[in-house]
């Protein structure tokens, strides 16, 4: 019976550990901010927010950041974006 208790005390952990680094499978995009459920605003502008360089040389870093899509030219400036969302969020509605 011991040995029953511990298989299956294994089998749980394995299967929680293989949830939280599976459960959520990374497709490039960053989920720490998504907003599950409502679909995100669309991204209106054909360059980088935090760069401004254009998406040109390749496909960009797109992740949802409270209900709206963000576009980046690389995953680098994410870490730049994540600083002071609310610098580079206002580009969004800055006149065009």
């Amino acid at each position: 019976m011991k040995t029953l208790t511990k298989f299956l005390a294994l089998a749980v952990l394995a299967g929680a550990t293989t949830f939280l680094f599976v459960g959520c499978a990374s497709d490039g995009h960053d989920h720490s901010s998504h907003s599950h459920g409502a679909a995100a605003k669309p991204y209106p502008l054909t360059k980088c927010l935090v760069t401004d360089e254009s998406f040109e040389h390749g496909k960009p870093y797109t992740f949802v950041h409270e209900g709206q899509e963000i576009k980046l030219c690389c995953k680098d400036c994410l870490a730049d974006f994540k600083k002071e969302p609310a610098k580079h969020l206002s580009k969004l509605n800055a006149p065009k």
